[in-house]
């Protein structure tokens, strides 16, 4: 039964595998895979499915009551996944008394690829998170992005190359900034596409480019709207390690302002 089902999920993301120009590089199929059987393959808190788009399927993870009307969408850093333990799996559940959660599988590479690598696959998150947009919108009202270190990156890239929807009513970027000791940002982030109010989360202990642009990126973000505001999280790192209630108490309070 597991070999079928791994046949099965070979099939989903086989796209993937075939659709790929000379200045891009594949998603690996094979850690995805990994990461659905150690991570995914068995959800409690929540339900899995797969999301079509443009270039197969990817795992999502949804909390859902239709007495909400508002969706968090939780984009994860690099090379991780929707159910990860820091900020992933806390995000999605204990914001889920207020809204529909829903955390999707960004693509991934081998492990120790660096952000310069990562560009190289942002043609695929595009369409992850066109997707997962149009999908959470179809059920819900409205909806706050929530995007951790790479997805950062990653949602910055679908804005660059699409129109965020005006449904989408505010952003929280948490480590943003964040690539590789010697290397930076190939691409300036859109601030100039995006209307609604940001709030910048970082900690205290940060990755030292996080640390050494958190002023410009504060004046860029109320640049965008007076609502925007950027929070340094006392003795935390870039992963906020046993910091997530520190995280959702002031996502929460911030939220409650708008």
């Amino acid at each position: 039964m597991m070999l079928i089902n791994k046949f099965f999920i070979f099939l989903a993301l086989l796209p993937i595998i075939l659709s790929c120009s000379a200045n891009q590089l594949r998603p690996d199929i094979n850690r995805e895979l990994m990461i659905y059987e150690q991570n995914l393959n068995e959800i409690f808190d929540g339900d899995h499915y797969y999301q079509n788009y443009l270039y197969g399927k990817y795992s999502t993870i949804k909390i859902y009551n239709a007495n909400y009307k508002t969706a968090i969408l939780y984009l994860h850093g690099r090379g991780l996944n929707p159910n990860e333990q820091n900020l992933a799996y806390p995000i999605r559940t204990k914001m889920s008394n207020m809204f529909n959660t829903y955390s999707i599988q960004l693509p991934v590479l081998k492990k120790d690829s660096t952000y310069y690598e990562y560009v190289k696959i942002f043609y695929d998150s595009d369409e992850r998170i066109k997707s997962a947009i149009e999908n959470i919108l179809n059920i819900n009202n409205d909806l706050i992005i929530i995007a951790h270190s790479c997805g950062v990156h990653m949602l910055m890239s679908y804005i660059r190359n699409n129109n965020l929807s005006t449904r989408v009513k505010s952003l929280v970027m948490i480590g943003s900034g964040a690539v590789d000791k010697g290397q930076s940002l190939l691409s300036p982030y859109p601030y100039n596409k995006i209307a609604v109010p940001i709030l910048d989360i970082y900690g205290e202990n940060d990755f030292q480019l996080v640390l050494k642009k958190s002023k410009d990126r504060r004046q860029s973000i109320e640049e965008i709207s007076q609502k925007s505001k950027q929070v340094e999280i006392e003795l935390s790192n870039h992963y906020h390690d046993d910091n997530s209630d520190e995280i959702i108490d002031q996502v929460k309070k911030w939220l409650s302002t708008l």
